[in-house]
C-alpha cells in the first residue's frame, strides 16, 4: 500500500469519517485533489457499503474551460457507475448582487448544494497544503490560536480524508496511478491571495526547509491541542461564573485574562453573536470598568461592577403614537374598586393636584422625581438603578408629566405632590399602550 493511501486510511480511521452504509456526497471539481478523493471513495465503497453521489459546481468564471471540467467529471462518473449531479452559477454577477466576495459566495453556494442531498457525510478534498495556506492567510490578517488550528478534519458531517496529504504528494500519486485530472488555469493567477501564498510564499519557506508543509502540520496539531486545553479551562470558568444569565465579576477576576476572554466569547455566543478582537477587548474592559459597550446593532455588553451580561436593547416606544387612556373617578369609587383598577391601569394619582395638562415622553437628562412616601428627590437614573430596571428597558418606560414637571414613572411610582391621600377628591387613572 502506498504511503499516501496509508495517510488517507489513517485519517479516516482516526476521525471515524466513514461508517457502514453511509451515503456520501463528494465535492468533485475535476482537479487532482478531488479526483483522488473520488477514486479513494470508490476503492472503499464495498468495504464500507457506501452510496456515493458526486456533486459538481460549475462557477461560470472560466467560460468554456469550466464547462469542459464539468463534462470531464460527468464522463468519469458515467464510466465508473457513479451518481453525478451538477449545478451552474454565475459567481461573479451573483456575488455582486449578494454583496459578497466571489470566493465567499462560491463557497456558500457549494455547501448549500452539498447539503441539499441530506447525505450522511459530505466529503471534500481539502489537503495539508490547503491547511497550510489557510493558516498563513489567517496569520497575515491577524488571528488567534483557534485560527491557527486550520481546517478541521471533521466538522459536523463534513469529512476531509486528504487532510494529511500535501498537494505535491497528491499530484505525484495521480500521475503514478494514471488518475486523470484537470488543471484550473486560475491557479496561477497571483491576484488571488491564496494563489499568491501557494505560488510565492510557500516556495520561499520550502527553500528554508523542503519539508515545510509536513513540519507545519506539527504546529497546527499543537495549536489544536492547546485550543482544546484552553477551551476546557474556559468552560470551567464559565460554569463557575455564569449565574442567572450573567458572569459574576468577582469570580471572573480569579482567572487569567485569556480564560476570561474565552468565557466572554461563550457568553456572547448564547446570542448567536461572534466577536472580533477589537470588540472582545471592548467587552473585556467592562470586567473592571462598569458601563456598557455596543457589540452589534442593539446588542450591548453591560457591567454593573458585580455582573457582566449581554443586553438586547429594544426599540424605544414611539411616544408620538402611543395611546393614553384616562379615567377620572371619585376617591370612594377608586378605594372600592382599587383591585380592579390596578389590573386595568398602571398609573393613578390625585387628579386635582395636577397642574395644567398631562403629557407622556421617554426620560430625559435632568429628570427628577420625589417618590411618594420617600421624603427624598432622586434623578431617574438613580431611581432606575435602585429599582434594578435593566438599562435596555429604561428608554421604553413612559415618564408622565404635568406643566410643572414629572408626576410619575409609568408602572413604578408617582410623585409626592400628586399622591392620593385623605384630601383627595378625584383620582385619575392612566393606561398607556402602543398604537398597534
Amino acid at each position: 500500500m502506498s504511503e499516501i493511501i496509508t495517510k488517507i486510511n489513517g485519517a479516516v480511521q482516526k476521525y471515524n469519517m466513514l461508517n457502514d452504509g453511509d451515503y456520501v456526497v463528494a465535492g468533485v471539481s475535476g482537479g487532482a485533489d478531488s479526483m483522488l478523493l473520488l477514486n479513494y471513495l470508490i476503492s472503499v465503497k464495498d468495504e464500507y457499503n457506501l452510496k456515493i453521489t458526486v456533486a459538481n459546481v460549475e462557477h461560470g468564471i472560466r467560460g468554456e474551460e469550466s464547462l469542459k471540467d464539468t463534462e470531464f467529471v460527468k464522463k468519469f462518473c458515467l464510466d465508473n457507475g457513479v451518481d453525478f449531479k451538477s449545478i451552474s452559477i454565475n459567481a461573479i454577477e451573483e456575488s455582486k448582487q449578494a454583496g459578497m466576495g466571489v470566493e465567499e459566495y462560491s463557497r456558500e453556494k457549494r455547501y448549500d448544494f452539498f447539503k441539499s442531498f441530506n447525505a450522511d457525510k459530505i466529503a471534500t478534498a481539502h489537503n495539508l497544503s490547503d491547511n497550510v495556506e489557510t493558516v498563513l492567510f489567517r496569520l497575515s490578517r491577524g488571528t488567534s490560536i483557534k485560527g491557527c488550528c486550520g481546517i478541521p478534519a471533521v466538522r459536523g458531517n463534513i469529512i476531509r480524508p486528504l487532510i494529511n496529504c500535501t498537494g505535491d504528494e497528491i499530484r505525484d500519486y495521480c500521475k503514478e496511478k494514471s488518475i486523470h485530472f484537470v488543471v484550473d488555469s486560475t491557479n496561477s493567477d497571483t491576484a488571488y491571495t491564496r494563489n499568491y501564498i501557494r505560488n510565492e510564499i510557500v516556495p520561499k519557506f520550502k527553500e528554508l526547509n523542503p519539508s515545510f508543509e509536513t513540519v507545519f502540520q506539527r504546529f497546527i496539531d499543537s495549536a489544536i491541542d492547546d485550543e482544546e486545553c484552553l477551551n476546557n479551562e474556559a468552560n470551567k470558568c464559565f460554569d463557575e461564573c455564569f449565574k442567572k444569565g450573567a458572569l459574576l465579576i468577582d469570580r471572573l477576576n480569579k482567572y487569567p485574562k485569556g480564560t476570561v476572554k474565552r468565557a466572554i466569547i461563550k457568553l456572547v455566543s448564547l446570542y448567536d453573536v461572534t466577536l472580533d478582537d477589537c470588540h472582545l477587548n471592548g467587552v473585556y474592559n467592562l470586567v473592571n470598568n462598569p458601563g456598557r459597550y455596543q457589540i452589534k446593532g442593539n446588542i450591548f455588553a453591560v457591567s454593573d461592577k458585580k455582573r457582566l451580561r449581554i443586553a438586547v436593547f429594544q426599540e424605544s416606544l414611539d411616544f408620538g403614537s402611543v395611546i393614553v387612556n384616562k379615567k377620572i373617578t371619585s376617591r370612594a369609587d377608586f378605594l372600592n374598586n382599587c383591585e380592579l383598577y390596578r389590573k386595568e391601569f398602571d398609573f393613578y394619582c390625585d387628579y386635582d393636584k395636577i397642574i395644567g395638562s398631562i403629557t407622556v415622553r421617554p426620560r430625559e437628562s435632568g429628570d427628577e422625581i420625589s417618590p411618594a412616601g420617600r421624603d427624598c428627590t432622586k434623578s431617574l437614573k438613580k431611581l432606575y438603578n435602585e429599582l434594578k430596571i435593566p438599562v435596555e428597558d429604561r428608554d421604553g418606560i413612559p415618564v408622565i408629566l404635568d406643566d410643572k414637571g414629572v408626576i410619575g414613572i409609568y408602572g413604578y411610582c408617582c410623585d409626592e405632590r400628586v399622591k392620593i391621600d385623605n384630601t383627595t377628591n378625584n383620582v385619575i387613572l392612566i393606561n398607556i399602550r402602543a398604537e398597534d
